[in-house]
């Protein structure tokens, strides 16, 4: 409360506050979830009723077809197309979103109808290979990673993601990078006010990742430290 105070203080809204206290502590919520993500994947045994979960409690399009591997991990084919099925309803998926979703449920089936006749990507028929083929070429999202995958492993096909660059855009170029852009990058936020001052400032920060201590040097407008 008092740190909402001193914020009101200094001419923050509050619904500013408020929004960056969410931003905290959501952070702090995605990165503890990932945590237990990663504990559970790393067992001997795999929980995946627990794994479920905790990915349902992330949210997000990424988060549910990572429960739709989960089913396909456990050969529960009925649930991961099911809720594969809903996904364009569930994210309101247009455009080339939907055309991507129509190639990554093409993967889908695919994968179950190998699984159910016992065969493997080796052993493709001509018709597989082909629409396979088709989706490494027009798909930019997961499903063209997939088949892309299978190109490259089993049939020598590989593909060529980099884009080409007219020009000198493409040339290496070298530049000075600013102290504050990489801070902010890694997670670095701080702020003074007022600034600039004569006689009293706060500052507001937050550190990056698991970091507890800063160091915050203060300077003068010619840019010599005040000690």
């Amino acid at each position: 409360m008092i740190e909402i105070l001193k914020q009101l203080a200094e001419g923050v809204t509050y619904k500013t506050i408020l929004q960056q206290q969410m931003s905290y502590y959501k952070q702090n919520y995605s990165r503890a979830a990932n945590e237990i993500i990663r504990s559970i994947l790393n067992d001997s045994v795999t929980n995946y009723t627990e794994l479920r979960n905790w990915l349902d409690n992330l949210g997000g399009i990424t988060s549910d077809r990572q429960i739709i591997s989960a089913y396909l991990s456990e050969g529960n084919y009925t649930d991961a197309l099911n809720l594969a099925n809903m996904l364009p309803q569930l994210y309101n998926l247009q455009g080339d979103e939907l055309t991507e979703h129509g190639f990554y449920m093409d993967m889908l089936n695919l994968h179950q109808t190998l699984s159910q006749q016992g065969r493997n990507t080796y052993q493709l028929t001509t018709a597989e290979k082909s629409s396979i083929e088709l989706i490494a070429e027009k798909s930019k999202g997961i499903a063209g990673a997939q088949a892309k995958s299978i190109m490259e492993a089993v049939y020598n096909v590989y593909y060529t993601d980099c884009p080409e660059a007219d020009g000198v855009a493409g040339y290496k170029q070298s530049w000075t990078v600013s102290p504050n852009e990489l801070g902010k990058a890694y997670g670095l936020n701080i702020s003074v006010k007022p600034n600039p001052a004569n006689q009293w400032a706060a500052f507001d920060y937050t550190l990056p990742g698991n970091q507890t201590t800063g160091i915050i040097t203060i300077t003068d407008v010619t840019g010599h430290t005040i000690e």
